[in-house]
């Protein structure tokens, strides 16, 4: 049985931002145990980003991953990880950084997957993003990693900026407590209006794997 994406509207992209953070921010003081947070790149969450980082007090027992990646050398201005490291690399956070090895792309996301089994126990929340086309993560509509059920982290062929990205499977993305979509701007409209349709993209197709996202907007869908 699949459920429903929840969709919480905010005024703007600043008053969602906030909310995220707060929501965050609650369940980091419930928690008594390592954390783990999955983020994404691009620029809708480099507010919230830049807010965990100022208001977050206490990071050390906080585990950042990155949800997906260009397969760039992280000093790529595409990079995602490089992102990343630049709102949270001042902070107390544990990073797990994805290595960029040049050998191949299928390479690096298994030393990257080894990484997170060896690391997270429990992966409690994840910030996706959501492009135009219901893409979340990496996993682009008509790709072959929407098929990967077995493996946690793969590479993924899009040519899309690059040819190559390294990315969370449905399979890794249905291990998360919570998932945080956040889709601002009147670009998303559209596709918001497709979000719990009779359809295939891969938004709704991650309701089969989670039962607990929460898409974030200041859109009126």
């Amino acid at each position: 049985m699949t459920h429903d994406i929840n969709i919480h509207h905010e005024d703007n992209h600043e008053s969602a931002s906030s909310y995220l953070l707060e929501e965050i921010k609650n369940l980091l003081v419930n928690s008594n145990r390592d954390f783990s947070i999955g983020l994404s790149g691009g620029n809708t969450p480099k507010l919230t980003y830049s807010m965990m980082a100022e208001k977050l007090d206490d990071l050390s027992k906080t585990f950042l991953w990155t949800i997906d990646d260009r397969w760039v050398e992280e000093d790529n201005e595409l990079s995602n990880q490089r992102m990343i490291n630049e709102y949270f690399e001042r902070t107390e956070a544990n990073i797990l950084k994805f290595e960029f090895t040049s050998s191949s792309p299928e390479s690096d996301a298994k030393k990257y997957e080894d990484k997170l089994k060896s690391t997270i126990q429990i992966f409690d929340v994840a910030i996706l993003g959501m492009g135009e086309d219901g893409h979340v993560a990496s996993l682009f509509p008509g790709t072959k990693a929407l098929e990967n059920n077995d493996s946690l982290y793969v590479a993924n062929e899009v040519n899309i900026k690059t040819k190559w990205r390294v990315t969370s499977t449905f399979h890794l993305l249905g291990k998360i407590e919570k998932i945080y979509v956040l889709a601002t701007g009147e670009s998303k409209k559209n596709i918001l209006k497709s979000v719990n349709g009779e359809n295939d993209l891969p938004i709704n197709l991650l309701k089969n794997y989670s039962k607990n996202i929460e898409i974030i907007t200041d859109q009126i869908i």
